[in-house]
């Protein structure tokens, strides 16, 4: 099989993730030993996947005061909405025990009108 140049560069990804069929393979090894630019970029590719790709952060990029900033929104809304679950949870017991103790006085009420 005749390949380009640029059909091999195309599969190297391919070939070195073994993701290839053999007879994909065996064309493109047959390649790189014939075409010293493509086993030149095949073996700049194979150091390239080697690397960890690694993310530096730096103050100067903004990224640290971004990030800041969200955690100080995002506890401030958490805040707020414990706040209001409290103040919610509080109300409605509150309007609770305050019909509790009404209707303990109405039956009370109607416990001395009878008796």
């Amino acid at each position: 099989m005749n390949m380009t140049c640029k059909i091999a560069m195309d599969l190297c990804e391919l070939y070195h993730s073994r993701l290839v069929s053999e007879e994909s393979a065996r064309a493109v090894r047959q390649h790189l030993r014939g075409c010293e630019n493509c086993r030149r970029y095949y073996k700049n590719y194979e150091n390239v996947s080697r690397q960890k790709p690694t993310l530096r952060i730096h103050p100067a990029d903004g990224i640290v005061d971004t990030e800041a900033r969200l955690y100080a929104s995002l506890s401030k809304r958490l805040r707020r909405r414990r706040f209001f679950e409290i103040v919610g949870t509080s109300a409605t017991i509150g309007a609770g025990s305050i019909m509790l103790v009404a209707g303990l006085i109405m039956l009370s009420r109607s416990a001395h009108e009878r008796g």
